[in-house]
């Protein structure tokens, strides 16, 4: 829900911003985040691989190439930046997060702009990064309610009249109180975060 303080909540955890009265407990020692989007330059021809070393200057060109690898995405090293698709730019994105083996990930409302299939593409890389990194964190921020139950192990419900809940995806859905809010949302599913899934 707009306005209930979910993107601001990420960047309090991410050290953006400090001005806050709340005392946050943190117990990991390197973050990565990942933006709602940046802004390219179209006029600005830096490619992919380009785009990793200057945020990870020490990591070398094969190592990169594992890493997309893992993500079937090699044809996109080569690519500009500004030729990416949404979703393309976002799986670049993630992978850079990836590279500085962070203990926890904020992504910010990663599909927004996204259309639906790229949105079932992306939570497939989300799932892909659970198995191939099972020890990072992960925090996603989302308006999508039936694609975060289908594809999260823990959920936290916020809306703007200060509502709060939190559990598993099961027990959220059943909450009245979110049922109320967001009915129109709450749509069958299948929770399987963990299930794995083929690329073409």
């Amino acid at each position: 829900m707009n306005g209930s303080g979910k993107s601001t909540l990420l960047k309090i955890i991410a050290g953006i911003y400090s001005d806050y009265e709340w005392d946050i407990v943190r117990k990991y020692q390197k973050l990565s985040y990942v933006p709602q989007k940046i802004d390219i330059d179209a006029t600005f021809p830096v490619q992919v691989q380009e785009f990793i070393h200057i945020y990870n200057s020490w990591i070398s060109d094969v190592k990169i190439r594992e890493y997309f690898k893992k993500f079937q995405s090699e044809k996109l090293i080569n690519k500009t930046l500004s030729s990416l698709s949404g979703g393309e730019l976002q799986k670049v994105l993630i992978i850079s997060a990836l590279i500085c083996n962070p203990e926890l990930i904020l992504l910010d409302e990663p599909t927004a702009g996204i259309d639906k299939i790229g949105e079932e593409i992306f939570y497939e890389m989300v799932s892909d990064v659970k198995k191939a990194f099972p020890d990072i964190a992960i925090i996603l921020v989302s308006h999508n309610i039936h694609l975060v139950y289908k594809n999260s192990d823990s959920v936290i419900c916020l809306h703007k009249n200060n509502f709060c809940c939190h559990g598993t995806p099961k027990e959220v859905s059943k909450n009245s109180e979110v049922q109320e809010i967001f009915w129109e949302y709450v749509l069958p599913y299948e929770h399987h975060p963990h299930e794995s899934h083929t690329h073409e």
